[in-house]
């Protein structure tokens, strides 16, 4: 599942994760390491273009009721945050979607 929500993240977000799975001890560790690169895409495209960030959001299908609220949040680290953590749990969730989908 790792690999491919980083696959999904990086086409998402055209950038090259590179974690390094084996040195993290733990799935929350991974996903904690995860999050925070994210986190510093995302500033970027606050500061650089943020329609190609609302794109994205919407093409991941993030709820916009959650994503406005990571908005008002106000301050940058805040919103990458909460953005980040937004993105990678409804990927999680299509990706637990996708597999149950596809036993059946």
């Amino acid at each position: 599942m790792n690999n491919e929500l980083i696959h999904i993240l990086e086409t998402n977000f055209n950038f090259d994760l590179k974690l390094a799975q084996s040195e993290l001890d733990s799935e929350s560790a991974f996903l904690n390491q995860l999050k925070l690169k994210l986190a510093e895409r995302i500033k970027f495209f606050i500061r650089t273009d943020i329609d190609k960030l609302m794109q994205a959001l919407y093409r991941i299908d993030v709820d916009d009721k959650l994503s406005d609220q990571a908005f008002n949040l106000g301050e940058i680290n805040q919103i990458a945050d909460k953005l980040a953590e937004l993105i990678i749990m409804r990927q999680l969730q299509k990706i637990d979607y996708a597999r149950k989908f596809n036993k059946n």
